[in-house]
């Protein structure tokens, strides 16, 4: 088999070790649709998320995605929402459009309610051969490698609320499909299921301060299981500052403010896996407009 550029053959090498294949977002409780579909349309307000998160930081070629979302409440029990998204890393990039419907239903007469989303999603992977370095130009690779593949796909969530605290399940990547670029299989990758269970509370302190402990455990059909454990502490529901610890991955630090219909989140992670040798960490860069919701119109 010929040599492919180092980059591709990091990529395959991460990927086999850490089968994960949905970027970690460490300010997710900032906006849950992130990883649940059944979030959309559960807020008191319409948000419009930008999200942009570096990998790795000070290595070559290193992860990077970019996220917009938005969600909102088009009935009394019905939500819509939307995301566009790139994931990108050397020669290879997976963008992506979701569309987004949640069903609302009230729980009991505490106010409590529960939310089931489904979302419809369509990937592009495309690979930048000009990227690629080969020993020999005219390599099959080069010649009848595929540069673009179009794939559709699934997510089910549901999501337990009050004004308080907080529970979701979901599952993304329903339909587990093989994804092949090239040709001998020599990148070729199957989309495996994704499942998300999260949930915390937010507890006034005092007047002037709250806390927000939160979990949020991933589990990858290959067999990897990871547990994002936050708590966050917010002074006047304006100010906050975070603390997470991801299982054999990272630890971060959360801040944050708020203003008016504005919320502004960055977050550093700090690898404690052998990438550290050779990165500087992660950046990651949160900003958020709220809309006000009207009425809905049945």
């Amino acid at each position: 088999m010929k040599k492919i550029s180092l980059i591709i053959t990091a990529l395959i090498v991460v990927q086999s070790v850490i089968a994960q294949q949905l970027t970690s977002v460490s300010q997710y409780m900032e906006n849950k649709y992130v990883f649940n579909p059944a979030v959309v349309g559960t807020m008191s307000y319409s948000p419009l998320a930008l999200t942009y998160k570096r990998m790795w930081t000070g290595m070559d070629d290193a992860p990077t995605m970019q996220m917009i979302s938005s969600h909102f409440l088009a009935a009394d029990n019905m939500g819509l929402g939307g995301k566009i998204f790139n994931y990108s890393t050397g020669a290879l990039s997976k963008m992506g459009i979701e569309g987004t419907y949640s069903y609302i239903l009230p729980v009991g007469s505490s106010g409590a309610k529960l939310s089931l989303g489904l979302s419809a999603q369509l990937y592009q992977f495309y690979l930048n051969k000009s990227k690629l370095t080969l020993e020999q130009m005219d390599d099959d690779v080069m010649l009848f490698g595929s540069e673009k593949l179009i794939t559709p796909d699934a997510a089910f969530g549901a999501y337990y609320y009050t004004d308080k605290y907080y529970a979701g399940l979901s599952a993304y990547q329903l339909f587990n499909r093989k994804v092949d670029l090239m040709t001998d299989k020599i990148l070729e990758n199957r989309q495996v299921r994704h499942y998300f269970l999260t949930g915390g509370y937010n507890y006034d302190i005092n007047s002037n301060f709250s806390v927000e402990p939160s979990i949020l455990a991933k589990f990858v059909e290959a067999g990897i299981l990871q547990i994002d454990i936050n708590a966050k502490v917010t002074y006047k529901q304006m100010v906050w500052l975070g603390l997470s610890y991801r299982t054999k991955d990272a630890v971060a630090v959360n801040l944050g403010i708020r203003k008016d219909r504005f919320i502004f989140g960055y977050s550093y992670d700090y690898s404690l896996t052998d990438i550290r040798n050779y990165s500087v960490g992660s950046h990651e860069l949160l900003f958020i407009v709220k809309f006000n919701r009207s009425k809905p119109k049945l």
